[in-house]
């Protein structure tokens, strides 16, 4: 929350009359009653959430269009699907064993690729016919964009937000930094990741191509506040 009221703030200076900022909206099926003792419990830690949504024992995923929602989290994977198939991009959360140092100045977001940017029609084929067919169809359709994935969307916001600093000239110190992080490889898969993106109109700050190595040290050195991935691990 921090690092989303840096961007703001610097968003605010560059833009006074734009209201183009990060927006959190605090969202739970607690009844109304119990919402002075979360404005206290927000105001005590000094969280910038000025939006609630307390429905009662009712799920909220009916009202995240009306906020305009780009993104939901949330621990309930059964919320989360809901959220999916209403078009919203989410994601569930889960805590952290341990509390991490996280940049408090710059916002940054890592992505998988495959079912996450991307829909999973690659992955299918990995679990239908092993990675050699994979490797070939990838091959042969380096051209065609694949499907967009469940958080196209958020980047895609995310992206729009960098821009306004871009054009002032603060690319390189934008408060925002995105990263592609995924298991294909650079030289047999990877072109058509990129391509893809570039067919959207969207880019990543960083990709990272593993090749099957694993994430987690990549991603202990990024640090990123949150990291998109569809395997548990």
């Amino acid at each position: 929350l921090q690092a989303l009221e840096a961007v703001n703030a610097q968003l605010r200076e560059l833009y006074p009359d734009s209201e183009e900022l990060f927006d959190i909206v605090l969202m739970t099926n607690n009844h109304a009653q119990v919402g002075v003792r979360l404005i206290n419990s927000i105001n005590h830690y000094d969280l910038f959430i000025e939006r609630f949504c307390m429905t009662g024992g009712n799920s909220p995923i009916c009202y995240l269009k009306a906020y305009h929602t780009n993104l939901y989290l949330s621990s309930d994977a059964e919320k989360v699907s809901g959220a999916i198939e209403e078009g919203i991009a989410a994601a569930t959360i889960f805590s952290p064993s341990r509390d991490l140092e996280v940049s408090e100045n710059q916002l940054r977001v890592a992505f998988d690729g495959d079912a996450v940017l991307f829909s999973d029609e690659s992955e299918q084929i990995v679990k239908a016919h092993g990675l050699d067919m994979f490797f070939e169809h990838e091959k042969a359709h380096e051209n065609k964009p694949l499907a967009q994935g469940p958080l196209k969307g958020f980047l895609e916001a995310l992206g729009k937000l960098q821009k306004k600093f871009y054009s002032k000239g603060l690319r390189m110190e934008c408060p925002i930094r995105t990263y592609l992080v995924t298991a294909r490889s650079a030289a047999s898969s990877g072109a058509r990741a990129l391509k893809t993106l570039r067919s959207w109109g969207l880019e990543t700050d960083e990709a990272l191509f593993l090749a099957g190595a694993p994430k987690g040290p990549l991603l202990k050195k990024i640090r990123p506040h949150i990291f998109f991935d569809d395997q548990m691990f």
